[in-house]
């Protein structure tokens, strides 16, 4: 990370001499937030002005690892359909198979999804999560990025630098992708219509903002609640509008209620095209399918060689929390007996929550905690995966109009639209489980195509 600590650097030391046009700058940017209702959970979005930088060298290499994941992992959904060994590993989902099941009329079952990822540099970084459900950020934060690029202050700050914009620094890169499973499914309508779908209030966050670049784009598009679809005519209706796409922003564990009805039946009948694909959120985004990708047995019976060492090289051990033997590291063990013995080298996960819920960090527990937590969760649908380090950086942040300097840990996520790469966002926070729901803060990220031998004073 080179390229990095020099810009940090020469950040920082732009800081330090000029601290009031530092503090200008957030006014700026936090304008914008406001401006823009950039809003998550009833806040102002939490920002930070200190960019990461990925070299382009380091961005054609997540590229093509993430593909391969992402392919390993459409291999993975398919034999969850044909393969009823690998439905019984997946057997929590029982009660929602007739929903997974459902055939959304494209190939590719996942088509926007954000890998949850540690890295250190280079090549080297872990994937923690796939996020196949409705991840959050797929518009605003491109939108917030390039308008903080466009201030001033930062004018200044990258002058040396060449900056490549990445496909999920437009909305276009989002909202073509679900035109594009719609095309594969059938649609034909020149500019289908969207209804950007909640359930019972939840996962507001983008929305309107969704709706807007939506019909920026040429789009019609509603915002509406799933229950407020209805089926009649052969068509699926908002109002009296006509509904071609639905991108759901829910929790996928609350559908298949009675109250939307409507629009299972419009899905099954191929009345409307539901992105992501019930097996998509449902599956795809359990943690359990890290599990069975770092699994010998699945991947050789499923997965290339190349496939295979993209996995290994780049997700982290994963098991179901079973009283089952298993393999690591080549040693035979028993998954329970080796959680309970090695819990400052593990995290305890459910499989299907967001926003760090539900994670413990076997080095901030004692071993009491730990076993009752093994005992408590062990033979469902939690996982154990072995810890990754999270690595902090420096940045400097304004306490009531004085500039202080303070060490966070980040993380950076990487978007995949249609099973292809469409660019990295990162985020910094003082804890372990990095989250902007939990307190952390959203952090710009640049690819960097070249750097100009003008140092920056």
């Amino acid at each position: 990370m080179n390229l990095n600590i020099e810009m940090t650097q020469e950040f920082h030391h732009r800081v330090k001499r000029d601290p009031s046009g530092f503090i200008g700058a957030i006014g700026e940017v936090n304008k914008i937030i406001l401006d823009d209702e950039l809003e998550f959970s009833g806040k102002k979005l939490p920002f930070s002005m200190q960019p990461l930088l990925v070299t382009s060298k380091e961005s054609d290499y997540f590229k093509e690892v993430t593909e391969l994941i992402s392919n390993s992992l459409e291999k993975l959904l398919d034999a969850y359909v044909k393969d009823m060994s690998i439905r019984e590993f997946f057997s929590h989902y029982k009660d929602y198979e007739e929903l997974i099941l459902i055939d959304p009329g494209y190939k590719k079952k996942v088509r926007i999804s954000r890998y949850d990822t540690i890295w250190n540099g280079e090549d080297d970084f872990k994937i923690l999560e796939c996020n196949t459900c409705c991840p959050g950020g797929v518009v605003v934060l491109g939108s917030l990025k390039n308008k903080y690029i466009e201030t001033p202050y930062m004018q200044k700050v990258l002058d040396k630098y060449e900056n490549k914009s990445f496909l999920c620094d437009t909305p276009e890169g989002f909202l073509f992708e679900l035109e594009s499973a719609y095309r594969e499914y059938g649609g034909l309508k020149k500019y289908p219509t969207i209804a950007f779908a909640k359930y019972n209030g939840k996962y507001n966050y983008e929305l309107t903002h969704m709706k807007r670049f939506a019909e920026q784009a040429g789009f019609e598009a509603v915002i509406c609640d799933l229950t407020e679809l209805k089926l009649e005519d052969d068509k699926l209706f908002y109002q009296d509008i006509s509904i071609d796409i639905i991108y759901n922003k829910v929790d996928q564990l609350e559908l298949g209620k009675d109250d939307m009805k409507d629009v299972i039946n419009a899905i099954k009948l191929k009345k409307v095209c539901s992105v992501n694909s019930y097996l998509s959120m449902f599956i795809g985004e359990s943690k359990m399918c890290l599990a069975l990708l770092t699994n010998k047995i699945f991947q050789k019976k499923y997965l290339s060689n190349k496939e295979i060492q993209a996995i290994n090289k780049h997700i982290p051990w994963t098991r179901k929390l079973e009283d089952t033997e298993t393999d690591y590291k080549s040693i035979n063990i028993n998954t329970l007996e080796f959680a309970k013995l090695n819990k400052d080298s593990l995290v305890l996960k459910v499989d299907n929550e967001t926003r760090g819920s539900n994670v413990y960090l076997g080095h901030a527990c004692t071993q009491e905690e730990w076993n009752k937590l093994i005992f408590d969760h062990k033979n469902s649908n939690w996982i154990i995966q072995e810890y990754s380090k999270v690595p902090q950086i420096r940045v400097p942040v304004n306490q009531r109009g004085y500039v202080e300097f303070t060490d966070k840990k980040f993380g950076i996520d990487m978007f995949m639209f249609g099973g292809r790469y469409a660019g990295v966002v990162s985020r910094i926070s003082d804890k372990n489980i990095i989250n902007v729901g939990q307190g952390g803060f959203e952090q710009p990220v640049l690819e960097i195509s070249n750097v100009n031998e003008r140092l920056l004073i």
